[in-house]
């Protein structure tokens, strides 16, 4: 062999050697590319495992399961099984709550007023007549009937992992003035003539009452003191269903938003579409038998 056939021979081999070499780094790299993936699944899986308490090969199947729509199941997603809620999953543990599920007592205010009381004197005439100031003391309780809660009322946005859960807004209980809270202070005259003291009836008594339940409920709803209430209530609430949220869904936050126009929710709606179809069920028998 000559010197030419050599090195044709060299060159040969040398070629031959890249070729190998590429082949081999292209092989290498898709083994690298297959670990990862593998990898990957592994990590996927386990927490998955861990979010939702599966078993690890259960959690390797849901995670390559396709979740079927199903009708009448609100925003089901595609990846449910690992990372997507839907707002029926946060409804249910809601609502099983059973002992929260009751009228909550979430702001108080004391109120109090001025009214006066007159006696008329001899022949209405003003110059014989005499007045008393009353001052009377109350207490203002609103609260939030969670018992009203029903299917409907929580919504979901999986985008930013916020749960918002619509409650009935709050309400004014019923203001009693007990009579040790009313206090009369002293007979004014308009002049001398006007002598005694003022008997105070219990019908007095009684009209006095029902006048300062209608003054503290008029400067509340001028105060906007509802709103107030809300607020409070706001924290309330959030505080009783957040750990509820987090323990169902980690890293999800609970907003809590008012029925202010009371029109309550899909049970109550369809409660009373019955009562309306049976009122008219009846006035067209009623009407059938006149």
């Amino acid at each position: 062999m000559d010197k030419d056939q050599q090195k044709e021979l060299i060159k040969e081999v040398e070629a031959a050697a890249r070729r190998g070499a590429r082949n081999g780094g292209l092989f290498a790299r898709i083994r690298s590319l297959i670990i990862g993936i593998v990898i990957g699944v592994l990590l996927l899986s386990a927490v998955s495992a861990h979010l939702h308490h599966l078993k690890f090969i259960d959690a390797v199947h849901s995670l390559f399961s396709r979740e079927e729509s199903v009708e009448n199941h609100d925003l089901t997603l595609e990846n449910h099984g690992i990372f997507g809620y839907t707002a029926a999953d946060f409804e249910e543990a809601i609502l099983g709550k059973d002992e929260e599920l009751r009228k909550l007592e979430v702001y108080s205010v004391e109120v109090s007023d001025v009214g006066t009381i007159t006696n008329a004197g001899l022949f209405d005439i003003k110059a014989f007549s005499k007045y008393q100031f009353v001052t009377y003391h109350g207490t203002a309780v609103y609260t939030v009937d969670l018992s009203k809660l029903r299917r409907g009322c929580v919504d979901i946005d999986n985008d930013s992992r916020t749960v918002t859960l619509t409650v009935p807004d709050v309400e004014l209980n019923p203001i009693t003035i007990p009579s040790e809270n009313i206090e009369f202070g002293q007979v004014e005259k308009n002049t001398v003539l006007a002598i005694g003291k003022i008997k105070v009836t219990p019908e007095d008594m009684a009209r006095v009452q029902t006048e300062a339940v209608d003054k503290i409920e008029s400067k509340l709803a001028e105060s906007n003191t509802a709103d107030d209430a809300r607020l409070a209530a706001e924290h309330s609430i959030w505080s009783i269903f957040q750990p509820v949220v987090t323990e169902l869904a980690p890293g999800y936050s609970m907003q809590v938003v008012f029925d202010t126009a009371g029109q309550g929710n899909d049970d109550t709606a369809e409660d009373d579409a019955t009562v309306s179809d049976d009122a008219e069920s009846e006035a067209a028998e009623d009407g059938g038998e006149e």
